[in-house]
């Protein structure tokens, strides 16, 4: 009995991080409110706070234990470049 507990237990465990890693790395109701020209401070608003922030100055999004990310891409002037890289795995 105790043995098909914990077998029951890795199965559901190991179900629910395999629906968990194929969820949005961003929701793409969030990605829709980004426009061209947007500052760091309304782009942090619109997705929250980056999981990274590379020297180069792009933004890098990613939630835990999902395959994919989002990068944020700058203009010269700082503003939101109209366009991003969402990769999903």
């Amino acid at each position: 009995m105790k043995k098909r507990i914990i077998l029951l237990s890795v199965v559901v465990l190991g179900f629910a991080l395999a629906v968990r890693a194929f969820q949005q790395p961003v929701q793409p109701d969030r990605l829709a409110k980004l426009k061209l020209g947007m500052t760091k401070a309304e782009v942090e608003a619109a997705l929250g706070r980056p999981a990274k922030v590379y020297e180069s100055g792009q933004w890098t999004y990613k939630r835990p234990l999902v395959f994919g990310f989002v990068n944020i891409h700058w203009q010269a002037d700082g503003t939101y470049d109209g366009e991003y890289n969402y990769e999903r795995f």
